[in-house]
């Protein structure tokens, strides 16, 4: 046990680290642990010194000082926290867990352990375990303004969209200049498309937290969809003076003045879907009528049917864009191999979960389809060269994945009238002529063997048009 001096040492330590003066807590914890070789004496000062070097940045010497102090003393549920959270920030998810779990055996009612462990388990997309987590937290602290934003993100990933609002507005109530929580609010407004209250909360987001970066370019798109576009690009400008290369930024204001971007940037997408794959599909169906796989198959149907005949195989399919796996579903009767590739991590959990690929990729199309050496037999894109305005480099790439005679099929956004190659939309979404699309089959080997008009979604209660492509290659 640790003498009086001993205490008043840890003390004095602790008071030093509070105050920021870490060099003089190190400088004192290393005095201290000179004159002492009894391991349960120095264990608090490792404690302290790991609490120093995780402070500041040297995580691995955090871990060794922090995991001396637990072979000392294992029933201290402190200690046992700060450390899995030193593991948790090296990305030692196992460990962590083991550490947290640990902690909670001692210390049941912990509310910074449960929420450590919820913040573990969002980050293995365990929302009901993260779920259960977090209410404990608040169960044991009602005023956790931080559990409750988190509960609510877990809750958004639940589809429980009504409840999230709940914790959003009830942490608020805690802390009304908490950032994240009018961030989390004025999500939730803009998935409802409340444009006048989500720009309310964007804008107290800022308020708040002026480097909020995805704030500012929210805030930006709200005005924008409510026409007052000299207000958005001034958001836009925030954000850019910010991040001179921020490419979400530059595509937006770009786009904003009317100009002609060729692509919208992948950083763009990926965010984009990323804050949608929560309630993608039941927007796209519920929403918006969406239909494009089930139009696509019943396109394809026969040329799929009559493949296994013909080849006495079923084809590879590569499902460009593949999203949550909408189209996946449709097609995997009919694929020997289904390859999935998207953009958005949070996207991919969610085809992952539906357990109907061969193989998922997180990339963008352009570095896949130049990357592998993979030849397939039907090459799919549905609902994706709407963020593409060129699209002279996939149908290359395209074609050099196809076997001969396979298929490529998509969809694309065409207004009615569109007489250029490519048009960036209002929405930020590109409509591409169909003369372009012919254009660019022939420059490429490739027949239309089907060009379907089509509504390919509703918006705002208007159809939009679009047609539905399928390419052979010669």
């Amino acid at each position: 046990m640790a003498t009086a001096p001993d205490q008043e040492t840890i003390h004095a330590v602790g008071e030093k680290i509070r105050r920021g003066d870490l060099g003089g807590a190190r400088a004192d914890c290393n005095r201290f642990l000179a004159s002492v070789t009894e391991p349960a004496r120095q264990a608090p000062l490792r404690f302290w010194l790991g609490i120093i070097e995780q402070r500041s940045g040297d995580l691995p010497a955090a871990i060794g000082h922090f995991e001396f102090a637990l072979a000392a003393n294992r029933r201290n549920p402190l200690w046992l926290l700060q450390t899995g959270l030193a593991h948790f920030q090296m990305n030692a998810f196992e460990r962590a867990e083991s550490l947290y779990r640990q902690a909670l055996r001692m210390e049941p009612r912990y509310p910074l352990a449960h929420y450590n462990l919820g913040v573990l388990l969002q980050q293995k997309h365990d929302w009901q375990g993260a779920r259960r987590a977090f209410e404990a937290a608040i169960a044991h602290h009602p005023q956790f303004p931080e559990a409750l934003v988190n509960l609510a993100n877990v809750l958004v990933e639940l589809a429980a969209l009504d409840s999230a609002e709940a914790c959003y507005r009830r942490a608020l109530s805690i802390n009304p200049c908490m950032a994240n929580a009018h961030y989390g609010l004025g999500l939730h407004h803009l998935r409802g498309q409340q444009l006048s209250l989500a720009a309310q909360c964007f804008e107290s987001v800022v308020e708040h937290d002026s480097a909020h970066l995805d704030a500012w370019l929210d805030l930006a798109e709200c005005r924008h969809l409510s026409g007052d576009d000299a207000r958005a690009i001034a958001c836009v400008k925030q954000v850019l003076v910010l991040d001179a290369a921020h490419s979400t930024a530059q595509f937006k204001l770009a786009h904003y003045r009317g100009d002609q971007p060729v692509a919208a940037p992948h950083a763009m997408v990926e965010r984009l879907y990323a804050g949608m794959a929560a309630t993608f599909d039941e927007h796209l169906a519920q929403r918006l009528g969406y239909r494009i796989p089930a139009l696509l198959m019943t396109e394809l149907n026969a040329w799929l049917t009559g493949f296994a005949a013909q080849h006495s195989r079923l084809p590879n399919a590569l499902d460009l864009g593949c999203g949550t796996g909408l189209f996946g579903q449709e097609v995997r009767p009919f694929a020997a191999k289904l390859v999935g590739v998207d953009l958005s991590g949070a996207m991919l959990a969610k085809a992952r979960d539906r357990n109907l690929y061969d193989e998922l990729t997180e990339n963008n199309l352009e570095t896949y389809l130049s990357g592998t050496l993979d030849e397939f037999d039907l090459i799919t894109a549905t609902d994706v060269l709407i963020y593409l305005g060129r699209l002279e480099e996939i149908f290359a790439l395209v074609a050099a994945r196809l076997t001969g005679g396979g298929r490529f099929a998509f969809s694309t956004e065409t207004p009615a009238g569109l007489e250029q190659d490519y048009f960036l939309l209002p929405t930020g979404r590109y409509a591409h002529g169909t003369r372009y699309i012919e254009r660019l089959a022939d420059d490429h080997a490739f027949a239309v063997t089907k060009r379907v008009d089509t509504r390919i979604r509703t918006e705002n209660g208007i159809p939009l048009k679009g047609h539905v492509f399928i390419l052979q290659k010669a």
